[in-house]
């Protein structure tokens, strides 16, 4: 396996393709205007470099091999098959995997496409990705690994650019929240699943809160980049989609009441239909088909790790699975509470798994620090009249929820739960001091 990675030529290539997106990149820094977060920008391309060719590197040398390669693999099978038929590659982009296809298209020329991953459509659909930048990249993987990078860097920065602008944080601390977390960059920026999952997220995100709250110009590209995100989620894990609707209706909900803050009556009445209407929601959510059906989606993520002999090892155990109403509520607390805050650190003592107990251990102290620090009612009002933290908590709670029920393996859980981190550090780190100290900040920068 690591002769087909590690070579000459490879790493040559990818050596290039890390000079150009850098150089791209400091010249995208010299256009900030914003002195405060410019250093930061460069910094963050950096950082989502570094992990994910640690990423790459431990599962090349340390595991041999993993999910990462694996749609590499069937990527240059794709790439191959487009310089033989460039017919047949696109009837793989826009066809469903199945055995006919596949005895049909494929053969000792293009190779053969890993059969686990052409069994299942969302992991097809990585290496049909994947096998677009194989076609600009000469088959390089690390190369491929710096586009997934930089893609994931772009999409960060823009939230965190966007969260400096709404003045929730400190600018340090959201840069710290949304830019620099080390597993969400390992687990987020490699070639992977996680990581088209992550970067569409934020882009969602992103566009939706410039369209709606700072009320930016709508452009055809900006609508073409959310739509694209869109697809994207739609296609590996649809019930994300659920995940981030459901906070963007609530988030858009305290908006309106804000908008109404001195009409009592009226204010009022919106967070009351706001608060019946997200019990409804709630309660209608665990008793409808949909939530079978989402549970059961995700477990087939679950299968997808299983499959991999790679991820073995530690288990957990939540109280009650049975996927009905009834068990699903009492799953609740025990399930966004092990998304959240497990492995502990006494649980990853291993290569892969010490940076996310390190965090789990800072989750903890940055938790009790935000509700025996300072007026706890202050934080939650606040948390309350902000768009942005409003949705960075249910998100944050709904992924978690997801993660802790269907994982049952550490090695899925931390990676079903990286992309809640940014957020829930967000909420927790929310304080009413920060505008009084970036104020103080600003003046000793001036002076």
């Amino acid at each position: 396996m690591e002769s087909n990675y590690i070579s000459f030529q490879d790493i040559a290539i990818g050596f290039l393709c890390f000079v150009i997106l850098l150089i791209i990149s400091s010249n995208k820094a010299k256009k900030i205007e914003d002195l405060k977060i410019k250093k930061y920008y460069v910094r963050n391309i950096l950082f989502k470099f570094l992990f994910a060719i640690l990423f790459s590197i431990i599962y090349l040398v340390y595991y041999g091999g993993g999910d990462t390669t694996a749609y590499w693999d069937g990527a240059i099978t794709l790439n191959k098959l487009f310089f033989k038929s460039p017919w047949d590659y696109l009837v793989h982009l826009v066809s469903e995997p199945t055995a006919a296809i596949r005895s049909m298209h494929f053969d000792m020329d293009t190779g053969y496409p890993p059969g686990w991953i052409y069994r299942e459509s969302e992991a097809w659909f990585i290496c049909k990705l994947c096998s677009i930048i194989s076609l600009f990249t000469f088959r390089s993987y690390f190369a491929g690994t710096f586009i997934f990078a930089y893609l994931t860097a772009r999409a960060s920065w823009r939230v965190f650019q966007m969260i400096h602008n709404l003045k929730t944080h400190n600018f340090r601390v959201a840069a710290y929240c949304i830019l620099f977390i080390p597993t969400v960059s390992f687990w987020c920026a490699g070639i992977n699943k996680d990581t088209v999952i992550y970067f569409s997220l934020l882009n969602i995100l992103f566009y939706t809160f410039d369209f709606l709250v700072l009320r930016n110009r709508v452009s055809i590209s900006k609508i073409i980049y959310l739509g694209i995100s869109i697809f994207l989620i739609y296609h590996i894990r649809s019930f994300v989609l659920a995940a981030i609707a459901a906070p963007l209706f609530m988030a858009f909900g305290a908006r309106l009441t804000k908008k109404y803050e001195r009409n009592f009556f009226t204010k009022l009445l919106l967070r009351s239909f706001i608060l019946f209407g997200g019990i409804f929601a709630f309660f209608y959510f665990f008793q409808s088909n949909f939530a079978a059906d989402m549970v059961n989606e995700a477990q087939i993520v679950q299968q997808d790790f299983l499959q991999n002999s790679i991820y073995t090892g530690k288990r957990y155990e939540i109280s009650n699975r049975e996927v009905s109403p009834t068990g699903l509520l009492l799953a609740v607390p025990e399930s966004i509470f092990y998304g959240i805050y497990r492995p502990y650190i006494i649980e990853s003592l291993s290569p892969n798994f010490i940076l996310n107990g390190l965090e789990s251990l800072v989750l903890m102290f940055v938790t009790l620090r935000f509700i025996f620090l300072g007026n706890v009612f202050k934080k939650i009002k606040k948390i309350r009249k902000e768009e942005i933290l409003v949705f960075a908590l249910i998100f944050s709670l709904f992924i978690a929820f997801m993660a802790g029920f269907t994982s049952i393996l550490f090695g899925v859980l931390v990676r079903i739960r990286a992309p809640l981190l940014p957020f829930i550090f967000l909420v927790l780190t929310t304080n009413v001091f920060e505008r009084v100290r970036e104020n103080k900040e600003e003046k000793l920068i001036d002076n």
